[in-house]
């Protein structure tokens, strides 16, 4: 199909939008009397349509049934539910309002600019402008109703990662016998491998170290305790405080490489389709988030890195397969210190914690289904020091976490969100991502044994927001209250040493 084709089936649907607008807008919920509303929710649907037969569009944040304008993370899904005042309760809409506009910056990028200027033409208008108009006309027509905010809460609850369907097929309360002795073994072995001096740890290749530039400005709590907050208590720091944050709590990445296949870089689309990665740049993808902890709510930074594959070790390795991403995230304390760092593989799976000493595991975690696993407390760092990660060739597990001065090769940042134009090898660029979530061509052999457990395609590669991180029992990687579920604070020293002889590690 030609571009001038294109453009004019695009125009065509622009002028046919009045009786187009009135079709689409069953998928949204109409606003009886109210015509700015209704152009607004008109706009909404027209664009969705252009979207899902031109564009890319962001699988999470996820879309609220019958808003169009909001979208939610795990983290605003859980105000759907309290009692919030006037203020708090506009600032929630706004966050929402404000997921979607991010959202669709992505799904506007993913056109072609012949695209986009034909729509500016069809509705006279600058996107980005009346996206920010209509959003704030909507988020004022839903503060005016009582009806639309009862049915927003309803709505506005996130989708689980995990398929009842699958679990009764598969007849779970059987099927996940084995599956729990096997993570029963794999944290007995994780656990043995923390126990051995970090000189004694195997080294297959060559350590070689990766790291962002250091930040001059070097003082964390400084620049927290400065933050502001708003309705919410969502500390809301500004560009360059965020900047600096992400700088100063930067790990090293410490990789034992023995092919290219454990070196970081960018992902990209070869031209049959399959995922790999570009070596030229070395590159960690960052992006902020938050969570409740003790009745405050915390700032988050994620880290992650991207490998080609995790190798074949094996002809009967279900694990292995293209490309393999790792996820590092520094949750920060209301003070601006560290109060836990926790990891992951972007399929979800080899989800590990790193607390600190003001976290001890609530007791009752020890009888979950599948217990979190803590290999390690989180090494103090002192004045001119970082915090290095140890990965293991191949598998790419974090071995061991210590503090050490910068050095080895520097990465570059990049915002999480350009993974959403990742580069064709023959040109072009398309989403890392497939609608559902999943990166296609990274799935893993496991799949078909883990299937009864509910997690769709485990083992594969997936977007923020859709890793489910217990294969048995019930866990998200952002469950917006899971600090509060599993830990408690360390205000004694006897429930200290209780939290140092359960994580079974020297201080």
């Amino acid at each position: 199909m030609t571009r001038m084709i294109r453009i004019r089936q695009l125009i065509v649907f622009g002028v046919a939008l009045g009786l187009f607008g009135c079709a689409s807008m069953k998928h949204a919920v109409p606003v009886a009397g109210d015509a700015a509303a209704g152009h607004c929710l008109a706009f909404y649907d027209d664009l969705d349509q252009i979207i899902a037969e031109r564009g890319v569009t962001p699988s999470r944040p996820e879309r609220i049934v019958g808003f169009p304008y909001l979208r939610m993370t795990r983290f605003l899904a859980s105000y759907s539910q309290q009692d919030l005042d006037g203020a708090a309760l506009q600032r929630w809409l706004i966050h929402l309002a404000d997921a979607d506009l991010q959202a669709r910056s992505i799904e506007l990028a993913s056109l072609e600019s012949s695209v986009r200027s034909e729509i500016s033409t069809i509705y006279s208008v600058d996107l980005q402008a009346q996206l920010a108009h209509c959003a704030q006309t909507m988020v004022a027509v839903d503060l005016a109703s009582s009806e639309r905010l009862t049915l927003l809460r309803k709505r506005a609850v996130a989708t689980s990662e995990y398929r009842l369907l699958n679990k009764v097929l598969g007849l779970y309360p059987l099927s996940s016998l084995p599956v729990r002795v096997g993570i029963h073994q794999y944290h007995d072995e994780t656990m043995a491998v923390y126990a051995q001096p970090l000189e004694t740890l195997p080294v297959r290749g060559q350590l070689r170290r990766f790291h962002v530039p250091v930040s001059a400005n070097a003082d964390p709590i400084n620049l927290s305790t400065k933050f502001a907050h708003d309705a919410l208590g969502l500390p809301i720091p500004t560009a360059s405080q965020l900047e600096s944050l992400f700088s100063v709590h930067a790990p090293i990445w410490e990789i034992d490489v023995v092919d290219r296949y454990d070196l970081p870089g960018q992902p990209i689309w070869l031209e049959n389709g399959t995922p790999d990665i570009d070596h030229s740049d070395a590159r960690v993808y960052r992006y902020p988030s938050y969570t409740h902890w003790q009745g405050k709510v915390l700032l988050q930074l994620n880290y992650m890195i991207w490998f080609a594959e995790r190798p074949h070790t094996g002809k009967f390795d279900i694990y292995s397969g293209k490309l393999d991403g790792l996820l590092w995230r520094v949750t920060l304390n209301a003070d601006g210190t560290v109060l836990l760092y926790d990891s992951m593989h972007a399929c979800g799976c080899y989800h590990y914690f790193f607390p600190t000493t003001a976290l001890v595991l609530r007791p009752e975690t020890k009888w979950l289904s599948e217990p979190p696993l803590l290999p390690q407390l989180a090494p103090q760092l002192t004045a001119g020091k970082s915090l290095v990660i140890r990965v293991s060739t191949g598998s790419h597990y974090i071995q061991r976490l210590y503090a050490d001065t910068p050095s080895g090769q520097l990465m570059h940042w990049h915002e999480y969100r350009e993974l959403y134009e990742t580069p064709v090898t023959g040109g072009g660029m398309r989403s890392l991502f497939r609608p559902d979530g999943l990166v296609a061509g990274s799935e893993r052999a496991e799949r078909w044994l883990l299937w009864p457990m509910g997690i769709p395609s485990a083992g594969a590669m997936r977007e923020r927001g859709r890793q489910a991180t217990a294969f048995v029992g019930h866990r998200h990687f952002d469950d917006a209250n899971l600090l509060d579920n599993l830990f408690e604070p360390v205000s004694e020293p006897v429930r200290f040493k209780r939290a140092l002889d359960e994580y079974q590690v020297n201080p």
